[in-house]
């Protein structure tokens, strides 16, 4: 896996929106959690078209519990 920036915001509702920084130019990019699947792409404003695994989605899904249990 590699070593991408992820990060997720909660709105009121307890639903997710995953933050990845583009590799490239830093720039946050974010898309509703619960539309993604394995091998999604995000593309950035800079042209990097960023690759999301099985295990970004797994990892986002959990920092996605542990915020909504706190």
């Amino acid at each position: 896996m590699s070593g991408l920036n992820i990060d997720v915001n909660i709105d009121k509702h307890l639903n997710a929106t995953l933050v990845v920084e583009c590799p490239e130019c830093g720039h946050e990019i974010t898309h509703h959690l619960k539309t993604l699947t394995p091998d999604s792409i995000l593309p950035c404003t800079c042209g990097t078209r960023i690759g999301l695994s099985d295990q970004h989605l797994r990892r986002a899904q959990s920092l996605h519990t542990q915020s909504i249990a706190r």
